[in-house]
């Protein structure tokens, strides 16, 4: 009898004061260990969360449009495209790749969602945790608060191919949506976005 899993969490995390490459670990790591357990999820009421962060929002909302519409379009475009995408963008990107590797990983969750449809897939924002990685840069949230998106995400009713903020509300993801705001209820498109830091 083979082994079924319920669910697939890919909760990478490199940046901050973590070591190790970025855009290794946050963004083509996940897609690894997607492709390893895929065929072990269950095909009826499985589940891929990937673990994304506020920064991915944060570093795309001052993109222009055309690279807004890439990394947000359903159904979003080839992973080769992401990719090119991903690696254009490095040169200019902010926090060392942070923000873009996180975009990067919540587009491939749209990607995901396509390619796997009797799936749930999501991608979420804990929140800015206290941790060793975030020592020293601000962060408040508990590890225990930063479990609330990631419960909804594995147990409740979400919708496949969304980003949940650290509330568990669903969030756009070319503007901020503060936790405590009203749950975005758009499609990702900045006109109708209306949620500001």
């Amino acid at each position: 009898m083979g082994i079924t899993l319920y669910a697939l969490v890919n909760n990478a995390g490199v940046g901050f004061k973590a070591q190790g490459d970025v855009f290794s670990t946050n963004f083509f790591g996940p897609k690894v260990c997607s492709e390893a357990f895929i065929d072990l999820i269950d095909k009826e009421n499985g589940r891929i969360v990937n673990v994304s962060s506020g920064a991915a929002s944060m570093w795309l909302r001052n993109q222009d449009d055309a690279t807004k519409a890439l990394f947000t379009q359903k159904p979003i475009t080839s992973w080769e495209v992401l990719e090119d995408a991903v690696h254009a963008c490095k040169a200019d990107a902010s926090m060392g790749g942070y923000g873009l590797s996180k975009a990067g990983l919540t587009a491939y969750t749209i990607q995901q969602a396509n390619t796997y449809p009797n799936l749930i897939c999501t991608s979420l924002s804990p929140g800015f945790i206290n941790t060793k990685m975030t020592s020293g840069f601000g962060a408040k949230l508990t590890p225990e608060q930063g479990t609330v998106s990631l419960i909804k995400c594995l147990f409740d009713d979400v919708t496949s191919g969304y980003y949940y903020g650290s509330d568990g509300l669903r969030s756009p993801l070319t503007v901020a949506r503060d936790p405590g705001t009203p749950e975005y209820q758009g499609e990702e498109n900045p006109e109708a976005a209306t949620y500001n830091n």
